[in-house]
């Protein structure tokens, strides 16, 4: 008996009818009846504006004088072309295209081989996180959880906790992000799995500990994970471990330290090797110099340019915000404080696609910037605002700062 997700997807299956019906000189309204297949139907089938139904698919398999079996094609093959279609949107930015691509493939899966099932869903929520849609991509991240839960796969659960701990930290809910993050490495150490992926966990466990004011924890993982680079490790990996621990002692006030972690990452990774990163640590950088006090040089303004040209070339909306508090931080040191002031707004207005703790700096900025500007009253309403969230967070180093 075939089904929906046996059949060939559009325009596959409308080229296969026209096909088929030009190769026995038919006309659309002969393969037209009175009972709802009509020829606009068939016309719009064979366009690839309307799908067939398993039951319109028998008849017209059946007025062609075909098998139905023409109309159906293998379905792993045609989940890994979906993949690689969606694979190739992603890595040329355009996550829109992607996440198209995979929620096709994903419909049509049914109950697919384990590897196939995961690589789906596990590039389904890159795309839908790089786009900012907070809530299908929790949904997609929890199913990940779930399928390697259901498998028994340490290394798949490691990765998919991972991801949820970044998904949570977006969503503000730092606790359970934290609690996500955490299990993830645990899993990393109770099962020998690979130093990278080890890594990885790390890194996202010290973001949580940071945002949810757990500073001593942070730097001592932060110091654990530095020496955990002294192993094969990617490039990309490696830089952002140096990131990861350049953030967190700058929370610490450590700021020449954290100055000299954030340089060794931009220099260890070339744009080659992954350019969206090498870019994102430029912006980065610009903030853990400006809060060590120090100038950022004009050789590294013409690298931010050129990085900031990049992301904004990617469109990819989470970074596009990131660009917006950087672009914010650069025009209030030049003493631009209305462009750094619409430029905060900008991100704020965007503010769903912030971390937690960076959305909370951006409304520091804004408040700064508008008390230069005159308007005190607001600034410190708006300070006092953030200052309690903060605590109502948990995050009492922040706090303290607002």
């Amino acid at each position: 008996m075939v089904n929906e997700q046996d059949l060939l997807p559009q325009p596959a299956f409308g080229k296969q009818l026209k096909r088929l019906r030009q190769q026995r000189g038919m006309k659309q309204a002969d393969l037209a009846d009175d009972g709802g297949l009509s020829a606009s139907y068939v016309s719009r089938i064979e366009s690839g504006g309307r799908a067939a139904t398993p039951h319109v698919a028998h008849l017209l398999a059946q007025r062609l004088g075909v098998e139905i079996t023409v109309f159906t094609g293998n379905r792993e093959e045609e989940l890994a072309r979906l993949l690689a279609d969606g694979q190739t949107s992603l890595s040329a930015g355009d996550s829109a295209g992607a996440v198209r691509a995979f929620t096709e493939a994903l419909g049509r899966a049914g109950r697919a081989p384990l590897p196939l099932a995961w690589s789906l869903r596990h590039a389904l929520t890159t795309a839908l996180a790089n786009l900012g849609r907070l809530g299908e991509w929790r949904v997609q991240q929890e199913a990940l959880v779930q399928l390697a839960t259901d498998a028994d796969a340490p290394y798949l659960l490691a990765q998919a906790q991972h991801g949820m701990s970044y998904c949570l930290r977006l969503a503000g809910e730092i606790a359970p992000a934290y609690v996500a993050a955490l299990e993830a490495y645990d899993l990393t150490r109770d099962h020998g799995l690979p130093t990278a992926l080890r890594a990885q966990c790390l890194i996202a466990l010290i973001a949580a500990e940071v945002e949810i004011g757990r500073g001593a924890e942070a730097t001592r993982h932060a110091e654990d994970l530095l020496e955990l680079l002294k192993e094969d490790v990617p490039a990309s990996i490696r830089a952002q471990a140096h990131w990861a621990a350049a953030t967190t002692l700058s929370s610490r006030g450590r700021h020449a330290e954290a100055v000299e972690l954030i340089t060794a990452a931009m220099t260890e990774l070339s744009s080659g090797e992954d350019l969206i990163t090498w870019a994102r640590l430029r912006l980065a950088a610009v903030s853990i110099w400006q809060r060590a006090g120090q100038q950022v040089s004009e050789e590294w303004r013409a690298s931010y340019r050129e990085a900031a040209l990049i992301l904004r070339l990617a469109a990819i909306p989470v970074y596009e915000v990131q660009l917006y508090i950087s672009e914010a931080r650069l025009a209030a040191e030049e003493g631009r404080i209305k462009d750094a002031l619409a430029d905060c707004e900008a991100a704020l207005a965007r503010g769903e696609l912030l971390y937690f703790r960076d959305r909370a700096r951006a409304r520091m900025l804004a408040a700064r910037l508008r008390a230069t500007l005159g308007e005190r009253t607001r600034a410190l309403a708006d300070l006092r605002a953030v200052a309690e969230d903060l605590q109502q967070a948990g995050a009492m180093d922040l706090a303290a700062e607002a």
